[in-house]
């Protein structure tokens, strides 16, 4: 299924004769980099375990795999929170998936800790997921490949519990790597279903790159499914405007026809016991033609 990053040929032992180049592992995970000579420079081999969330601009990689209604809130926040049950960002594009999206192979693009790719393997999928952040990779791998089963969360500003991982490894269907989004390690046409989470307000100028490669991954008749920020964490509410018209214009363009999306999806985050973010999210799912 891999490709290289630099050419689009193919790998054989993770080395591309037309790109002349044989890419390394970080702790059993391929490094498919145009250039993964400098990320290993700066982060050495490592495990699952000595990666950082907080490198991920997460308290822990925990409570983003659980659903609003376990934050365990206090008082009427607590109770808006229960009454949202399962429903986040990710709940609402995996349904648009599994309403939508044509049997086949899965891709996680910015998959962060592995909370969508988790969704598609346990949906029947195989399932390929990739970050640019090793941190986010290695606690993916760890989290849902079972290497990892505890960690900590961040109970108060100085404050840690020891807590066991609330899920089950998973033994198969799961490939990850470290690449990066605008040049996917994939030929095209390989994926029924591409999610895009939360990262295009992150990637600046290579958000026009980034669309054209998940287009270009998608089968015909593939889901593009991916979710877009209303605002900063600190600015966002119910009444503010959706940020997508020119994103629903680049999404035409590229020959994906959108035919499912929802408002105000709230995103909420934990920092600590008492320590919540909320934002709203727009989530869209786009057919390729």
């Amino acid at each position: 299924m891999y490709c290289c990053p630099r050419t689009g040929g193919p790998l054989k032992d993770w080395h591309s004769v037309t790109g002349q180049v044989t890419y390394p592992m970080l702790d059993g995970v391929p490094v498919l980099l145009v250039d993964p000579v400098a990320l290993l420079s700066s982060h050495p081999p490592r495990s699952p375990a000595a990666a950082e969330a907080t490198r991920c601009g997460l308290p822990d990689p925990i409570t983003p795999h659980l659903p609003p209604s376990l934050f365990g809130a206090p008082s009427g926040f607590g109770q808006w929170l229960t009454s949202l049950g399962e429903v986040s960002p990710d709940s609402i594009a995996a349904g648009f998936a599994a309403k939508h999206a044509p049997p086949g192979a899965a891709l996680d693009v910015g998959c962060g800790v592995g909370t969508m790719a988790r969704r598609m393997v346990t949906s029947g999928r195989a399932t390929w997921a990739f970050d640019r952040s090793p941190d986010a990779v290695l606690l993916a791998k760890g989290l849902l490949c079972g290497t990892l089963q505890q960690t900590v969360i961040p109970t108060s500003r100085r404050g840690l519990r020891r807590v066991k991982v609330p899920f089950k490894p998973i033994t198969a269907n799961l490939e990850i790597c470290i690449a990066d989004a605008s040049r996917p390690p994939f030929p095209p046409g390989s994926f029924a279903w591409v999610h895009l989470g939360d990262v295009l307000d992150e990637l600046g100028d290579d958000v026009g790159d980034v669309l054209v490669a998940c287009e270009g991954m998608l089968k015909r008749g593939g889901l593009l499914t991916l979710s877009t920020s209303y605002g900063a964490p600190t600015s966002a509410s119910e009444t503010s405007t959706p940020p997508e018209e020119e994103l629903l214009e680049a999404l035409e363009g590229l020959g994906l026809q959108v035919i499912d999306q929802q408002d105000r999806v709230p995103q909420v985050s934990r920092d600590f016991d008492r320590g919540y973010r909320v934002r709203f999210m727009h989530i869209i799912a786009a057919r390729k033609k």
